[in-house]
């Protein structure tokens, strides 16, 4: 902008917002706008008991941090300098049946630009409670072991929990890869089925006719990759030095001979589905593809068929030109599971790419697990709660809350080494 129009414009308004310039230390304008919070889910909650609640605006390049109330309506006035914006509610009630309810929104990347706008942020309720209804994950070690600067991903694992105070049937139980990259601008098809459908790239199932694996309350599952000691001795020395035990694993994942993977045949295989036109079930070490877990009817491979037939459906995506073919948008094959048959997921990604796009919706998971850079062993686990005698987990469906901190526990000495003598202690 010209210099001489920009000075006008600063002294044609300043006149009219009076306060906000004289007040602005750093000068810097001030515009006025409305924020509207609506539920996402009709009747699903009273926006008048939000009345009060901040909502948080954080200005992306600098970070500052504002806080404007709600109403009775939803409606919030705001007034901030131009800018882009993340913005939050976190407030904690209870209900009309006493259980605690955690109200929650995230927006990102939000462009505040003029007087007079109107920004409309979707409200989530979810239930807070250390204990669940289903299995949750208690341990997802994605990020990998680097040992004498050899990367490794055999011993990624993925740790299930029940916190419930019964019997659970792990048959059926299918974990799955999101199909959208974290780091990546939002895809072709991306709007088609978020938030209300998840497209993953593979998935794994517990195998079982329904009721041939339960897990007690307080008690775990562990699915390795490859379930060997990978801190074997061999040659007189340790092959991986930051390396755990899993050779006692209850599942392994086993992707066939022509993969050259190790398969332990004291530990049962889980069933492998993968998408052909992704990358199928792959836990990227930065965390750009999230875990989410869903239930089948059961374990059978002609359940996990059934499902594949029903959840597939063709979209369009974009490709950059090659040397064979030009640029243009495909068909490709999207295998999705429908959000409120997600059990639990986190939402994973890097320090450095950060979450450019969400690819666990909010009632999932309305935080993020970041993991400072590939294979740093850093370990996401959750939180420990007391109940009674028991062990359980902290799950409010927030991971930067329920997840403890990957560089808190590094600084503590605490490595990938949650289970260093083996898997059920054999």
């Amino acid at each position: 902008m010209n210099r001489l129009i920009k000075i006008a414009w600063v002294v044609l308004l300043c006149p009219l917002f009076l306060v906000s310039c004289s007040s602005d230390d750093e000068g810097e304008k001030k515009i006025d706008l409305t924020f509207n919070a609506v539920p996402r889910v009709s009747g699903a909650l009273d926006i008048a008991s939000l009345a009060g609640t901040p909502v948080k605006f954080t200005e992306v390049r600098s970070q500052n941090t504002s806080q404007f109330p709600l109403d009775a309506t939803g409606k919030a006035l705001v007034s901030l300098p131009m800018g882009v914006y993340d913005i939050a509610i976190d407030k904690e009630i209870t209900n009309a049946q006493g259980e605690k309810v955690m109200i929650s929104l995230r927006m990102e990347n939000v462009n505040v630009n003029a007087a007079g706008q109107k920004i409309e942020g979707y409200v989530n309720s979810l239930p807070a409670s250390a204990l669940g209804k289903d299995f949750i994950f208690s341990e997802v070690f994605f990020n990998g072991e680097t040992n004498s600067r050899r990367m490794m991903h055999p011993d990624q694992y993925i740790v299930l929990f029940n916190p419930t105070e019964n019997v659970l049937y792990a048959d059926g139980v299918s974990i799955g890869v999101t199909m959208h990259a974290a780091f990546q601008d939002p895809q072709l098809w991306y709007n088609k089925y978020y938030p209300t459908r998840v497209p993953i790239g593979g998935f794994i199932t517990i195998p079982g006719n329904g009721k041939d694996h339960p897990v007690q309350p307080g008690e775990k599952l562990v699915i390795a990759f490859t379930a060997i000691n990978h801190h074997e001795i061999v040659n007189g020395g340790i092959a991986y030095e930051n390396s755990v035990d899993l050779s006692g694993a209850d599942f392994e994942i086993y992707y066939g001979p022509k993969s050259k993977d190790v398969d332990n045949p004291a530990v049962p295989n889980v069933l492998l589905t993968e998408n052909g036109d992704t990358y199928g079930f792959f836990l990227h070490p930065r965390g750009y593809w999230s875990p989410v877990m869903f239930r089948l009817e059961n374990g059978q491979q002609s359940t996990v068929d059934a499902f594949v037939k029903s959840h597939t459906t063709t979209s369009k995506t974009h490709v950059k030109a090659t040397k064979d073919t030009p640029e243009g948008d495909i068909d490709i094959h999207i295998l999705a599971i429908e959000t409120d048959k997600i059990i639990d997921g986190i939402q994973t990604s890097d320090e450095n790419q950060k979450v450019k796009t969400r690819v666990v919706p909010e009632v999932v998971d309305r935080g993020q697990f970041l993991v400072s850079g590939c294979h740093q062993q850093e370990l996401c686990i959750r939180k420990e709660i007391k109940v009674g005698n028991k062990i359980f987990y902290k799950d409010t469906n927030n991971s930067v809350e329920d997840m403890q901190n990957a560089k808190a526990r590094k600084a503590a000495g605490h490595f990938q080494n949650a289970f260093p003598i083996g898997w059920r202690n054999k």
